[in-house]
């Protein structure tokens, strides 16, 4: 197991349909396990590498968000118990339901602690009630130094036929006309590595008219967090904390290259990146890509440089979570913002993305 290192298609191809449908997708994936060694599994027969699981689109509707922290409520200065709560409330309201909740990582505070996923089990439990399933990628917290990973998979409850997960917790998703890549950023992803190579044949099998890849990984690959360290108020203004933001690691960096050159070779696919790990909100657009950190999930916040280019400018805390919504036309993103002073909520961000085959169509 390889530990992260720190440190032209034409685009007016006229096509007979404007976007995959599942059974297509599905095809092309096992046509990939073929051509270049990544297995298709169903849940009923679990393997030993990593799995593709399918999620049948119902409302069309899924959310992600991170940097929970589920731990003793007293710790007030590591994760805010309150606004934690609240946004597993808003998430299990939120209407049409949704078909399933993303999680970015730093689930729990401490990986290797039963009483902290007790927490974790109590208080999602709103979402369990109301039948969304949920998918995470591993955090830095999570793995806990390495004694939290064995157990990661077992709390959740759409992993239980796929045991491989217990040491390679990488794995992808086909939602419909959609391919989502959920990578473990605790490893590292270069070519010679077991998740390097896999992420490099599911990019290579990754159809022409794909209409939307998602990258989930709780690492940022784009991030203006002020780094260094920093003080910040909690528990209700009753303590000061210090913080210490992150930057982007190396290991992003070279990812980013990677999808960047996907992204020139697949001009009808639109690449959305999500992570955590700063624990704010952040949005950014470039050279095609959307990248979005949703980290603002309850840990203690991180402060952001926002400048001038950046698609989101709120400055502050952004305790938050994020609602997309996929139809014929494309994609709509909408993030909600919590006030914690008062549990209010209002819209903090937005954006469409249509679909690009759709829109050559009509030229």
């Amino acid at each position: 197991m390889s530990l992260r290192s720190v440190s032209p298609q034409n685009p007016k191809l006229e096509r007979p349909h404007s976007h995959l449908t599942h059974g297509l997708l599905s095809v092309i994936l096992l046509l990939c396990s073929v051509l270049f060694g990544v297995p298709v599994y169903s849940q009923s027969q679990p393997t030993a590498t990593a799995p593709a699981i399918t999620v049948t689109p119902g409302t069309q509707t899924f959310v992600v968000w991170g940097d929970i922290r589920f731990t003793d409520p007293a710790q007030c200065d590591t994760s805010d118990p309150d606004v934690r709560q609240t946004i597993v409330q808003a998430i299990a309201a939120v209407d049409p339901r949704p078909d399933f909740a993303i999680l970015t990582g730093d689930v729990v505070y401490h990986g290797h602690d039963k009483s902290d996923w007790d927490i974790f089990d109590k208080q999602t439990k709103p979402l369990r009630d109301a039948k969304i399933k949920i998918f995470p990628v591993i955090g830095n917290h999570d793995v806990d130094g390495g004694s939290g990973r064995p157990d990661f998979f077992k709390h959740f409850g759409d992993f239980k036929n796929y045991p491989q997960l217990e040491k390679n917790f990488w794995y992808s998703m086909i939602y419909g006309d959609s391919l989502f890549l959920m990578l473990d950023s605790q490893l590292d992803y270069r070519a010679d590595s077991p998740q390097g190579s896999w992420l490099r044949n599911m990019l290579k099998g990754v159809p022409d008219d794909l209409e939307f890849l998602f990258i989930v990984l709780h690492h940022p690959v784009m991030s203006h967090a002020s780094t260094g360290l920093g003080r910040m108020r909690v528990c209700k203004g009753q303590k000061t904390t210090f913080i210490a933001p992150h930057g982007v690691d190396q290991n992003e960096k070279n990812l980013k290259l990677m999808l960047e050159e996907f992204s020139q070779s697949h001009p009808l696919t639109r690449l959305l990146v999500f992570s955590g790990h700063n624990h704010n909100y952040e949005r950014y657009v470039e050279k095609r890509i959307t990248y979005v950190v949703s980290g603002g999930g309850g840990a203690t916040p991180y402060l952001v440089k926002r400048d001038p280019g950046d698609a989101y400018h709120d400055s502050g805390p952004t305790f938050h979570y994020c609602k997309i919504s996929m139809d014929d036309k494309g994609l709509a993103f909408a993030m909600f913002k919590l006030n914690p002073e008062d549990g209010s909520w209002k819209q903090g961000d937005s954006f469409q993305l249509p679909r690009l085959s759709r829109a050559l169509s009509q030229r």
